[in-house]
């Protein structure tokens, strides 16, 4: 199984970690609404939208995650770059929702079973 981890650098909930499972899903919402995978406060976070970006991934490559901006008002930055397109997140890069919006650290683990570590090994 695969987990995907987001370390809240900055805004309200700086220091926060927020670890997600990803299961049947293949995408993750980052915004305000209250179904986002990735919640932010409605009322501190004001440059974030509701649905402001999306964390994607296929069967096929479980652990190549694509980011994408949501048409947010206030647009999304990886690494300090204002996306347009989508793009491939690597370990360790800093996403930030709106250029004065909070950042996150992203970072990702995959498990595997024994049985699975042996048929590779």
């Amino acid at each position: 199984m695969t987990k995907i981890m987001f370390r809240h650098i900055s805004g309200s909930r700086a220091t926060e970690v927020d670890v997600v499972a990803l299961g049947a899903h293949r995408e993750l919402i980052l915004g305000r609404a209250p179904s986002a995978a990735v919640r932010f406060d409605p009322l501190h976070d004001r440059d974030v939208g509701r649905h402001h970006a999306r964390i994607s991934w296929s069967d096929a490559a479980p652990t190549i995650f694509e980011i994408a901006d949501l048409r947010s008002r206030n647009g999304t930055y990886v690494n300090g770059r204002l996306i347009t397109t989508p793009m491939r997140l690597n370990a360790g890069d800093v996403i930030q929702l709106g250029a004065a919006g909070p950042e996150i650290e992203v970072r990702w683990e995959l498990s595997m079973s024994s049985t699975m570590l042996h048929l590779i090994g």
